[in-house]
């Protein structure tokens, strides 16, 4: 993934507040741990509150994309090749039931995860690895201690949640990119339901929102109001025993779950640099190698987490500690996760050009992509920003893969990828741009992976700089 190369500076004017004594150190030091502890529950709240804000969606409601999400879709390290849906919900009322409907007749499946708020997979629906197989099912989502009763038989598939508030990203895995596929993604997603329990035999209608050339911006914003966002959220939900120490940090620092939230200037001052600090963290610790190794022997591509988290490891929760450094790493580059990681997607990253240089934005690239890519649905090659892990703002492409239906393929079946402020002339077709003066990053994406991916029979080529 990475060479020897792994602190990234990403705010080279910020430096701590001057004077500081003992106890703003101490400050400092509890504020930067609690912004890496929080990432994936700040993620969840920078998401919700950006599609509450700009579409006014609310809990139960479904929203989705009828085209491709781009870069005015602001999250972290979003798909671009297939449409998104999202919907949110929360169990303090009591169970809810998400249906998620079968494949298609004309074979457009749905495929997402259940999670927590805190991006916990619950369980997996749809095809490839979900319960139902792409069946379709109903999904019953129940408080952990919830004492009502549950139904015997019904079609239900019951999950158990820890905390109230939660959430799916629901991915449409169509066959191209044509307004004919995704207007059959629109068909299934418009299909979702979700409703309490209790209003199981008369349930509301649904409230279905298109999310289409709408600026959303759900990426976390590393300054002083960050906690008290963060104070919000933490005030709306159950908190759970293995978090109690990072709340013992969070009086500290004058911040009381149960209390007005209180500002302070020069507390402030010390938050300003403490987010800004944890944001750099975690940023190099994601694209450093001590975390992720490399994939192949001799290049820079590697896994997008550590290789004992393939399996049902996405709760960063083991019986001897809460792994919440890698955690937040992790959650900067990501907003979603799945129960069953592997069998049916898998996603690789690289961050270096095969000099071991990070990826600069104003430099032209080069990655040629060996022929047969051993997957059943699609491959696909997607740039991000490297500060917000999001898309490259206001470029006209986001990534190219083979259901790209204007990719030129060479004679002997590798596809040659050009990557830079602009397209070698004649390459237009095979062509991601990046803006000068951003680092940036890529992620190849197997879905319907085959076993050559993991025995490595297949590997990608390392991108080369061009001159």
């Amino acid at each position: 993934m990475t060479a020897a190369q792994t602190e990234i500076s990403l705010y080279p004017e910020h430096h701590a507040p001057a004077n500081m004594n003992m106890y703003d150190e101490a400050l400092h030091r509890r504020a930067t741990e609690v912004a890496i502890w929080a990432t994936p529950l700040m993620n969840y709240k920078a998401m919700y509150d950006s599609l509450h804000d700009v579409v006014g969606m609310q809990m139960n409601d479904i929203v989705y994309h009828s085209k491709i999400q781009d870069w005015k879709r602001a999250l972290p390290t979003p798909s671009s090749v297939t449409p998104y849906g999202n919907l949110y919900w929360d169990l303090t009322d009591g169970p809810i039931v998400v249906e998620i409907p079968p494949t298609s007749a004309q074979g457009v499946g749905l495929f997402g995860t259940l999670l927590d708020s805190w991006h916990r997979p619950l369980t997996d629906y749809g095809v490839n690895t979900g319960e139902d197989g792409g069946r379709g099912a109903k999904y019953l989502i129940v408080p952990e201690h919830y004492q009502g009763q549950l139904p015997n038989g019904g079609g239900y598939h019951v999950i158990k949640q820890k905390n109230n508030l939660g959430w799916t990203l629901i991915r449409a895995i169509i066959k191209d990119k044509s307004e004919a596929s995704l207007q059959k993604a629109v068909a299934q997603f418009r299909k979702i339901k979700v409703y309490p329990y209790a209003e199981r035999n008369h349930p509301k209608p649904n409230n279905y929102i298109d999310l289409v050339d709408k600026k959303i911006d759900g990426i976390v914003k590393y300054t002083p109001d960050y906690f008290s966002k963060l104070h919000e959220i933490l005030s709306q939900d159950i908190i759970e025993q293995k978090d109690m120490a990072m709340l013992g940090m969070l009086q500290a620092m004058d911040i009381k779950i149960g209390a007005p939230y209180t500002t302070n200037a020069k507390r402030d001052a010390i938050f300003d640099d403490a987010l800004k600090d944890a944001h750099e963290y975690m940023v190099s610790r994601y694209h450093g190698q001590e975390m992720i190794p490399v994939y192949y022997k001799d290049k820079k591509w590697g896994p997008i987490v550590p290789p004992s988290y393939y399996t049902h490891r996405f709760d960063w929760d083991y019986a001897s500690h809460l792994d919440y450094d890698r955690r937040g790493a992790f959650s900067y580059a990501t907003f979603s996760s799945v129960k069953n990681y592997g069998p049916g997607n898998f996603f690789l990253d690289t961050s270096m050009d095969s000099d071991g240089q990070w990826l600069e934005g104003e430099h032209n690239y080069k990655l040629t992509v060996p022929a047969n890519v051993p997957v059943k649905q699609f491959w696909a090659v997607t740039a991000y920003d490297m500060e917000t892990a999001a898309f490259i703002e206001d470029m006209p492409r986001q990534g190219l893969g083979s259901t790209t239906t204007s990719l030129v393929t060479n004679s002997d079946g590798t596809v040659d990828m050009y990557i830079g402020p602009k397209a070698p002339k004649g390459k237009e077709a095979n062509w991601i741009p990046t803006k000068a003066g951003r680092k940036f990053f890529l992620l190849f994406r197997f879905y319907g992976n085959e076993k050559e991916v993991f025995t490595k029979e297949w590997q990608l080529n390392d991108v080369e700089k061009l001159n």
